[in-house]
């Protein structure tokens, strides 16, 4: 297991338990205790973590939860954002939302030829701007820092935009094929995504899978393409046949 991996299952560990000591880390990761000690200590010099003696602590308080989410399943979603880039053809008006996966997929985007973004992401907006990209950042109020837009005006602007792809992802995806949502904005955000969209494609690492999730935005039916780190079971491929499934491994 890779140091960003190791990191990635204490900080899965974290937000579970809150507090947890190292004893309990080198059980449950299986690795030494130097080794995770290592990774504890670059967690608190990124601001992720408050350490203390034989035990460490979510820096809940001082992180917002959009820095814990893209600092989670940092592998993943990576391999995730870079399948996700491959569906986007030179030329092609692209829809990028405001969660931590999709951000990932700037940095495999700055070669595409022609392209137009459009996000309610204003760090990755910047980032594509300073790369070349013809890039809109949508209007809307700043809903998560450091720079997530979304309310009516986020919403609004992509009508004035012939999208032909957009990427998004949501709280929780579970086993019926259900792509959920924590808040009703979130299911009418994802609902007008596929609105004003030709193509929709789902990002969804596997910590989503069966997550909680209150509100069903939509079924596997709605969307085009389903991306992800884990396979899904053969008889949900199979029920929801004209859905494309991509798996990183």
């Amino acid at each position: 297991m890779y140091q960003q991996e190791r990191m990635d299952e204490i900080m899965k560990i974290l937000k579970k338990n809150h507090y947890v000591t190292v004893d309990y880390l080198v059980k449950e990761i299986k690795y030494s205790p130097a080794s995770i000690r290592r990774d504890l200590t670059l967690l608190q010099k990124q601001g992720l973590v408050t350490r203390s003696y034989g035990g460490v602590t979510f820096k809940d308080a001082n992180v917002s939860p959009f820095r814990f989410r893209q600092h989670s399943m940092k592998v993943a979603k990576n391999a995730i954002a870079k399948k996700a880039a491959a569906l986007v053809k030179n030329g092609d008006v692209v829809f990028l939302d405001g969660s931590s996966t999709t951000q990932y997929m700037g940095s495999f985007l700055i070669d595409k030829k022609g392209i137009t973004v459009v996000t309610s992401n204003m760090v990755l907006a910047l980032f594509l701007s300073e790369h070349g990209i013809n890039t809109y950042c949508t209007g809307g109020k700043i809903v998560e820092y450091p720079g997530i837009l979304g309310g009516d005006f986020m919403l609004e602007s992509l009508e004035k935009f012939n999208i032909d792809i957009a990427f998004f992802s949501s709280t929780s995806f579970n086993l019926k094929g259900q792509i959920c949502s924590m808040t009703e904005e979130g299911v009418r955000n994802h609902c007008l995504f596929r609105k004003y969209t030709k193509k929709l494609a789902y990002l969804c690492g596997s910590d989503k899978f069966d997550a909680e999730g209150k509100f069903v935005s939509f079924t596997l039916k709605d969307i085009d393409y389903f991306i992800s780190d884990e396979n899904l079971p053969d008889e949900l491929k199979q029920e929801f046949k004209t859905t494309t499934f991509i798996c990183t491994k």
